[in-house]
């Protein structure tokens, strides 16, 4: 006995084999088809955007995302020069404390940027990927 004489090879012949060929065809389509993009990216002028952030040359005033660090920064140098005559002897032991909080804040920012990056490219992807109608209606009727 051949196998498209069995039961299971009819259903195969007959079923299975015309349901995988439309799928087959369905993905044919929906690739020979250019989507739109999900999401468009803003304009910033620069052509290698998504290259040089991906490689970690993003230069945030190229692109106009600049904030006001430059007021903090004066602030700052202000707070350290009154700061730093007061401390005698003291101050080697108050640079050490600055190096090291300097270094945390750097591998906290490193992180920080290192798990947005990965949840933005999570975003994005998940964008980009089209999900099936729900079958009868919203969320809301089940």
């Amino acid at each position: 006995m051949n196998f498209h004489e069995t039961k299971m090879g009819n259903v195969f012949f007959n079923h299975q084999m015309p349901e995988l060929i439309g799928a087959l065809r369905q993905i044919a389509a929906a690739l020979s088809k250019p989507a739109p993009a999900v999401i468009q990216l803003a304009e910033t002028g620069e052509p290698d955007f998504l290259h040089n952030l991906f490689y970690g040359k993003y230069e945030p005033d190229i692109y106009g995302c600049v904030t006001v660090p430059s007021r903090l920064d004066q602030n700052l140098k202000e707070a350290e020069k009154a700061l730093l005559p007061t401390l005698g002897q003291s101050q080697r032991l108050f640079e050490q404390y600055q190096t090291a909080v300097s270094e945390r804040n750097s591998a906290i920012a490193e992180q920080s940027y290192c798990c947005g990056y990965r949840t933005a490219v999570q975003m994005i992807v998940s964008g980009l990927i089209a999900l099936p109608p729900q079958a009868g209606g919203g969320p809301d009727e089940q």
